[in-house]
């Protein structure tokens, strides 16, 4: 009895060692595997759907993709520590669904960004998982946005309150919907029509799209508002959206305000306080948003190889940052933005005597960029915020006009008398720009003017005339905020 009490005991020891042995050998075929394929893009649709605490309607939504999507596809769904067993069920579906996990703090939009992260798709849908799609509703998505390399955006129309997209149904619940879509979803290229703006119930996106325009902005208080902000980009980058009217969708009614379980604010409801920080921070950041679509035709003339953009043209985000900013990316490289490219630096230091910080950007925003030249600077010790080390021509260039009641400004030697100086200009009107040789470039806002920390920077004065008689060029607006590594 006793010998067989070891061997027992040996047994254990040896299925545990061997247990053990073959998860380390998974892990490293599957990171072996997750590196080789990082990058690789398929001939299909990625379908992103956040999820917090809505299993039911998550089911339902991931059921309805199944049972009317025949188009290569995959469908990741990203939640955010929900506690109603949704967990389980991905687990139970991972074959089928990708995943993940995160932890309840994260907001819906860095759940979504997340997902845009993980998608592999030559296309992207972002779904509401109150969205159910219906027969062929992806075949007439994607005919709208094939049918013209100008579209990078495209919206169906549905049920649901979304103003132009909404439209009158004969059913009254969701049992009516399938059978309504089966006679509506029928090819209609005379349905198709332009858009201004999308809802964010359901986007179809090329890849393309995604890359130039960025992520959405993590510092939103609203998922509405985050879609806003996106096509705002959008549409500043001359990419078409559309609405495929041929292509129906129903949505489930819910207070989109709480669906995720987040802090949301709409139209219909949402506490004044909540709604008044949201759209604090969008107006802070956009202000006047119609200002930047009087007139999109910017000189499509180079100056000093500066990027410059016209209507109709495809440019990346990047062609809205400042020339010469320095930004580090989510591993902690530091680069230096250039026209169309941007140029590593090897460490942190200091440049004229003054310390540039460094300006968070995301690997898409990188990623566009090609990589030129040789590392430039030398690293140094710091206990704050790493700084750069430039020569002497990339450095910005900034200046704004010399108004007579402003007589403070040649008193400006440090960043945190620059920034109160600035916060002053535009509160009486004026604004700051970046200029070159021949051109100037505007902050579009005050909230542009901080997250680019132009308080780094020396600030020339010109007066209105030498001001007026440079050539104005793209404006500069504010990257996203960004909480993940992304």
């Amino acid at each position: 009895m006793k010998r067989l009490s070891m061997q027992r005991k040996h047994s254990k020891r040896l299925g545990k060692k061997g247990y053990w042995s073959g998860y380390k050998r998974g892990q490293e075929q599957g990171n072996r595997l997750g590196q080789a394929s990082f990058g690789k893009v398929f001939e299909g649709v990625s379908i992103i759907i956040p999820s917090y605490n809505q299993l039911q309607q998550l089911r339902a939504c991931i059921h309805r993709i199944e049972e009317n999507t025949s188009h290569p596809h995959e469908i990741i769904v990203v939640d955010c520590g929900s506690t109603d067993g949704t967990s389980t069920y991905l687990l139970r579906k991972s074959i089928a669904v990708r995943y993940a996990l995160l932890k309840k703090d994260v907001q819906m939009i860095g759940s979504l960004n997340q997902g845009l992260m993980m998608a592999k798709g030559t296309t992207i849908v972002v779904l509401d998982q109150n969205s159910m799609v219906t027969p062929g509703w992806l075949d007439r998505l994607l005919g709208c946005l094939y049918s013209d390399p100008r579209i990078g955006v495209v919206g169906p129309v549905t049920n649901g309150p979304f103003k132009e997209q909404q439209i009158e149904v004969p059913y009254m619940n969701e049992n009516g919907a399938r059978q309504f879509a089966m006679s509506f979803n029928i090819p209609n290229p005379d349905a198709w029509r332009k858009a201004e703006s999308l809802a964010g119930f359901c986007l179809l996106l090329r890849r393309e799209t995604l890359e130039k325009t960025g992520y959405w902005d993590e510092g939103c208080h609203s998922t509405e508002e985050a879609h806003v902000d996106w096509l705002l980009r959008v549409r500043l980058l001359g990419i078409r959206m559309a609405i495929a009217g041929d292509a129906f969708i129903h949505y489930e009614e819910r207070d989109r305000d709480t669906v995720y379980g987040f802090p949301q604010t709409t139209e219909k409801s949402g506490s004044m306080e909540e709604s008044s920080r949201n759209r604090s921070f969008f107006v802070q950041k956009w202000g006047d948003a119609d200002k930047l679509f009087r007139n999109l035709e910017f000189s499509t003339a180079e100056t000093d190889g500066q990027i410059s953009t016209g209507k109709g043209t495809h440019v990346s985000a990047a062609s809205f940052y400042p020339i010469g900013a320095v930004v580090q990316g989510p591993s902690g490289a530091v680069f230096r933005l250039e026209p169309g490219r941007r140029r590593y630096l090897h460490g942190v230091s200091a440049a004229r005597g003054e310390n540039v910080r460094p300006v968070r950007v995301s690997q898409l925003d990188l990623l566009v960029l090609p990589l030129v030249g040789k590392p430039e600077a030398t690293v140094s010790s710091s206990i704050n915020a790493p700084v750069a080390e430039l020569p002497e021509e990339p450095i910005p260039v900034l200046a704004a006009p010399d108004l007579e009641n402003m007589s403070m400004l040649p008193t400006l030697n440090i960043p945190a008398q620059r920034k109160r100086w600035i916060e002053v200009l535009y509160a009486e009107g004026g604004q700051l720009y970046q200029i070159g040789n021949g051109w100037k470039r505007p902050f579009h806002t005050l909230y542009a003017a901080m997250s680019w920390r132009a308080e780094d920077y020396r600030i020339q004065f010109l007066s209105p005339g030498d001001l007026s008689a440079l050539v104005e060029k793209q404006p500069i607006i504010a990257p996203p905020v960004l909480h993940g590594h992304l």
